[in-house]
């Protein structure tokens, strides 16, 4: 059961919540927080459809990124995230859109918070 103060929004279908370390740190809360008000909304926006409605169609909102990550897309912002066992989705990472595709390093910070989390969390990879 995920803590009160990581949840970001629950809903019919999922529980969207930040990904947040041992150390209460978490890049994707503070990337969110510095954002302007306008973006936060969309960002938002975006999390709380994807927890009542359990999906968005659109595809440029939200994709599969690698084979356990994916990312909401406000943009032009990236939110890296992955689906756990109980309609969870974790937030872990985020960043400024760049270019077309994802850049690798991207991909590597997100990959290496997931695995964190899922590590502190007492979680094996399977999970």
């Amino acid at each position: 059961m995920p803590k009160p103060e990581v949840i970001i929004c629950q809903g019919a279908f999922y529980t969207i919540e930040w990904g947040v370390t041992a150390a209460k740190e978490c890049q994707a809360r503070r990337y969110y927080a510095a954002l302007r008000e306008t973006d936060r909304a969309k960002a938002l926006a975006l999390f709380k459809r994807m927890a009542d409605v359990g999906k968005i169609y659109d595809p440029t909102k939200f994709t599969q990124e690698t084979k356990k990550l994916y990312a909401f897309k406000p943009r032009p912002h990236r939110f890296f995230c992955f689906f756990m066992k109980g309609k969870r989705i974790i937030i872990v990472s985020a960043y400024q859109k760049q270019g077309q595709k994802a850049p690798a390093r991207e991909l590597i910070r997100a990959e290496e918070l997931r695995r964190s989390w899922l590590f502190q969390e007492g979680f094996n990879e399977r999970a």
